[in-house]
């Protein structure tokens, strides 16, 4: 559980935060208004423990007065649990972290879980690419740190009647060849997920869904689907994602679906979840059927200023997409 008490009037009556890894709206929001006060070299890590924070019933509540007294103790905490990753030694969680283990830990935040270990690979991955809101923001964060300068340009909100309006907006193109954008689409409480987009028109979706797979299985990298995945949406997969380029017929489907989506009510937006390609599960459409009030899609536009820079700074060369290198978050040839 965390408690952060500047919060109480948000999250009467204490200020107990959501669990992260589930509400994707408060995740959304808390990101929006921390992403300032993270640090630069650890941001994955930090939300990674605040993430957890929220999410655990059986350890002992953490709580802080601010965000900025809460993410000083998770940035000590990531520091020394990366400590303790990358040193054969078994170092107390609360002892001092040297210039040599800060070398290492160095070398270790530089990817998601480069340290030889499978379980903390696999915690990191969790951590950083198990929620879809907090993948969307590790793309962007990736790339921010390899040199990218990512720029918000705008935030629109479309609902009801604004479907042609929606379309539009996400068939933007950058200004320039230079630079490359960004749609980060949320369906509130839903699902949130990215478009890259280039300036010969080339897209691609990026994305991971929560409770069921994370942004490598749509790209193709690894297997961490949650269970056996349907034959829709290894059909929707093959058409959309894998880190290849979304073909124009396939992305004017996508935007009259996502139109669709917001013409009506959550009864509507779930007939046309199943051809989608978020999660097509009947688990899932049943649950969004039974939403209140009306959908909406929030796209926010983050320009990429340098992207020959971050794709430079991977070590890329070719077409594979800045948000495949984001998601690998190492080295790609």
């Amino acid at each position: 559980m965390l408690i952060i008490a500047e919060e109480r009037d948000t999250y009467p009556p204490k200020g107990q935060i959501p669990n992260l890894e589930t509400d994707e709206k408060a995740c959304g929001d808390i990101l929006a208004r921390i992403t300032p006060l993270l640090p630069s070299d650890l941001r994955g890590e930090v939300v990674g423990a605040l993430v957890d924070w929220s999410a655990s019933t059986l350890l002992e509540h953490r709580t802080f007065g601010t965000w900025a007294e809460a993410i000083t103790a998770a940035t000590s905490y990531a520091r020394n649990d990366m400590a303790r990753a990358t040193d054969d030694g078994q170092r107390q969680r609360d002892e001092a972290v040297g210039d040599g283990d800060l070398a290492k830990l160095n070398a270790a935040v530089g990817s998601t879980g480069r340290t030889g270990d499978p379980q903390i690979t696999r915690r990191d991955e969790s951590r950083r690419w198990a929620n879809c809101g907090i993948a969307a923001f590790q793309i962007r964060e990736q790339l921010r740190d390899r040199g990218g300068e990512p720029v918000r340009l705008s935030s629109q909100t479309y609902g009801k009647g604004k479907g042609a309006a929606l379309k539009q907006a996400l068939r933007v193109q950058p200004a320039t060849a230079q630079t490359v954008l960004l749609l980060d689409c949320q369906f509130p409480q839903v699902h949130n997920f990215v478009i890259e987009v280039h300036h010969d028109g080339s897209r691609y979706l990026a994305q991971g869904y929560q409770g069921t797979y994370f942004a490598h299985w749509w790209l193709g990298i690894n297997d961490s689907y949650s269970g056996e995945a349907s034959r829709e949406i290894l059909a929707l997969r093959e058409r959309y994602g894998l880190g290849r380029a979304i073909s124009k017929e396939n992305y004017e489907s996508l935007l009259d679906g996502l139109a669709a989506a917001i013409s009506s009510d959550w009864h509507q937006a779930a007939n046309q979840w199943q051809t989608l390609p978020f999660n097509p599960d009947r688990q899932e459409i049943d649950g969004i059927r039974r939403r209140s009030e009306a959908p909406t899609i929030l796209v926010e536009v983050f320009e990429l200023r340098k992207p020959a820079v971050a794709r430079a700074a991977f070590g890329a060369s070719g077409a594979v997409s800045l948000s495949e290198l984001a998601t690998r978050g190492m080295t790609t040839a």
